[in-house]
C-alpha cells in the first residue's frame, strides 16, 4: 500500500521533467515523423518517445510507462524462477517507478527498462537460441537509446552471467549483430542519423572525446549527489557483504564492473546530469532485495545491519535534501563524510552479524525498503543535493509547469493555436505553446551550442538549422533570450533574422520574446 501510495504520487502530481518536455515537445511540434526530427537523442529514443506522446497528459505518459514497467517487472519475476524473485523483481521496479523525477523517461530510464527486460527475455524461454535472441534484442535496444547506454546492457548480461553463463555468452553473441542490424535500419530509415551521430560529441565541448581533460572531481560530486538521493544505491556495498556472506564465490567483481562502466561513460559525457547513473539505481535495488531475501532464506531473520542503516538513510536523506539551499550547499562535504561512515559501519556491521537469533519480521524490511526507494519522489526533494539545479525541487518543478502553462497559454491565444512559428527556444517551450513549426530543429540546440562553441558552425546539422530562419511558413519567432542570445548569433544569421521578423512589435512574457514577421 505505501508502495502505491508513492507511486500515486508520481502520477497525480509529480509530472514529468524538463528534458522529457523538451523531447515531447519537439516531436509534436514539428511537421516530421519522429525519424527526422533531431531531438539530441537517437532514433531509438525518439520512438520510444514518440509512441508514448499520443497518450497526451504528463500523467497519463507517466501511467503508460509505469504499465510498461510493471509487465517488465512481472516478467522478471516469472523468469528469475527463484525464491528471491519476488522480492528483487519488485525492488528493481519500484526503483525506476520511484526513480528522481529529473531520471524518469530520460534515456538511461529507458535502456535500464530495457535492460531489465533483457535479463527476463534470456532466463525465461526454455530454448536457449530463443533466450539467445530475446536477451540479446533487448539489450541491444538499451544501446539503441543513447550509446552511452552501453553500460545497461553490459549490467544485463552480467546478471545473467551469474546465474548461468551459457545463456549469458548466447545472449551477448547475439546482441551485437542485432544492434548493428538495428542501427543500419535507423540509418536507412533516416540516413541524418549517422551524421548526428558524429555530430553528438561536438556539441558537447567539455567531453573528452572532443580533446577536453577528464573530470574526475565533478564525476565524484555527481555520484556524491545521486547517493544522497538513493539510499540502496549509497548502501550497495552493504548488499555485496550480506550475499557474499551467504553465497561466496566471484561474483562481486560484476557489479563492481557494472559501476565502473557507468561511472566511464558519465565520465566520457562530461555533463554531470545524476541521471547518467541511473543504471546503477536497479542494479543496487535488485542487490539489495537479493540481500535480504538470501539472509531470510538462510537464517529466518532479514539482515539487521542492512535494514537498519537503510532505515536511517531513509529518514536521515530526505530530512537533509529539506534544508535550504544555502544550507544543503555549505553543509554537503559534512553530510558525504556522514554519509560515507555510515555505510562503512553498515559494512562492518553486515560483516560481523551473527546469523543465528532475532525474529522473522519479515514486513519491516519490505517497509524500510519502500521508504528508501521513495526518497527521490518527496516534495522537497531537489534535482540534486548541492550539484546541479540543486536549488530546485519536485515543488518547485510542479509550480513551475502550473505558471508556464498559464505563460504559453496566454502567447498561444495572441497568436492562434495552429500559427506556424520558429521556435529559438529550449524545446520545453514547445511543449507547453504546441504551435507547429516547419523546421527539422525544433529546439534550435545547433545555433544555439555555436554560439560559444566554434567548431559547431563548420557542421551540416548547423547549415540546416541555420537555413530555417530564412524559411517564409513561420509567422512568429519565439525566442527564450535566457536560453538563445540573439546578440551573441553570427552576424549573418542575426540580419537574416532582423530582415524577416520585427522585434520591435513583439509581444513579451516573463520568459519569451514573441516577434511578428514583417
Amino acid at each position: 500500500m505505501a508502495a502505491l501510495v508513492a507511486v500515486a504520487t508520481t502520477v497525480l502530481w509529480t509530472g514529468l521533467n524538463h528534458d522529457v518536455h523538451y523531447v515531447l515537445g519537439c516531436l509534436r511540434v514539428a511537421e516530421l515523423p519522429a525519424s527526422a526530427v533531431f531531438v539530441h537523442r537517437p532514433l531509438g529514443d525518439r520512438l520510444f518517445m514518440a509512441a508514448l506522446s499520443p497518450l497526451g497528459s504528463d500523467a497519463l505518459i507517466r501511467l503508460g510507462a509505469l504499465v510498461l514497467l510493471a509487465g517488465v517487472v512481472w516478467w522478471l519475476r516469472t523468469a528469475l524462477r527463484r525464491p528471491e524473485a519476488t522480492l528483487v523483481a519488485t525492488a528493481t521496479g519500484l526503483a525506476l517507478a520511484l526513480a528522481p523525477n529529473w531520471d524518469f523517461l530520460q534515456p538511461e530510464w529507458i535502456a535500464s527498462l530495457l535492460a531489465t527486460a533483457a535479463v527476463a527475455g534470456a532466463l525465461w524461454p526454455r530454448r536457449l537460441w530463443f533466450s539467445a535472441l530475446l536477451g540479446g534484442f533487448f539489450a541491444a535496444l538499451a544501446v539503441l537509446v543513447k550509446y552511452t547506454t552501453l553500460p545497461a546492457a553490459l549490467i544485463a548480461i552480467g546478471v545473467v552471467l551469474v546465474l548461468d553463463r551459457r545463456r549469458a555468452f548466447a545472449m551477448a553473441a547475439a546482441a551485437v549483430p542485432l544492434g548493428g542490424a538495428l542501427f543500419a535500419l535507423a540509418v536507412a530509415i533516416e540516413p541524418r542519423e549517422w551524421r548526428w551521430l558524429h555530430e553528438f560529441s561536438v556539441l558537447n565541448g567539455a567531453s573528452p572525446l572532443g580533446g577536453a581533460p577528464m573530470d574526475f572531481t565533478d564525476l565524484w560530486r555527481t555520484v556524491a549527489n545521486e547517493a544522497v538521493q538513493a539510499p540502496l544505491l549509497a548502501l550497495a556495498p552493504v548488499s555485496v557483504v550480506v550475499i557474499f556472506r551467504v553465497v561466496r564465490g566471484w561474483w562481486p567483481v560484476l557489479p563492481a564492473l557494472g559501476a565502473a562502466a557507468v561511472f566511464a561513460a558519465t565520465l566520457v559525457q562530461a555533463q554531470w546530469f545524476q541521471y547518467h547513473l541511473d543504471a546503477l539505481l536497479p542494479l543496487s535495488a535488485g542487490l539489495w532485495g537479493f540481500a535480504v531475501a538470501r539472509w531470510y532464506s538462510a537464517f529466518g531473520r532479514p539482515p539487521w545491519a542492512l535494514v537498519l542503516a537503510t532505515a536511517a538513510l531513509a529518514v536521515a536523506e530526505p530530512l537533509a535534501a529539506a534544508k535550504s539551499h544555502s544550507w544543503r550547499v555549505s553543509h554537503a562535504v559534512t553530510v558525504y563524510w556522514v554519509l560515507i561512515a555510515v555505510v562503512a559501519l553498515a559494512v562492518v556491521a553486515a560483516a560481523l552479524e551473527p546469523v543465528r537469533g532475532g525474529r522473522p519480521l519479515f514486513a519491516v524490511p519490505v517497509l524500510v525498503a519502500v521508504a528508501a526507494l521513495a526518497v527521490p519522489v518527496w516534495p522537497s526533494s531537489p534535482y540534486s543535493f548541492d550539484f546541479g539545479w540543486s536549488d530546485s525541487t519536485n515543488a518547485d518543478r510542479v509550480r513551475a509547469f502550473t505558471t508556464t502553462t498559464a505563460e504559453m497559454a496566454g502567447v498561444r491565444d495572441a497568436i492562434g493555436a495552429d500559427t506556424p512559428v520558429l521556435y529559438l527556444t529550449f524545446g520545453d517551450v514547445d511543449y507547453y505553446l504546441g504551435n507547429p513549426t516547419p523546421c527539422r530543429y525544433p529546439s534550435p540546440v545547433f545555433l544555439q551550442r555555436g554560439m560559444r562553441l566554434p567548431e559547431v558552425r563548420t557542421l551540416r546539422s548547423y547549415a540546416e538549422n541555420a537555413a530555417c530562419l530564412a524559411d517564409p511558413t513561420p509567422r512568429y519567432l519565439v525566442v527564450a533570450p535566457a536560453w538563445f542570445d540573439l546578440k551573441a548569433l553570427e552576424p549573418g544569421l542575426a540580419g537574416e533574422i532582423s530582415r524577416s521578423y520585427d522585434c520591435e512589435r513583439a509581444i513579451t512574457t516573463d520568459t519569451l520574446v514573441v516577434c511578428p514577421r514583417r
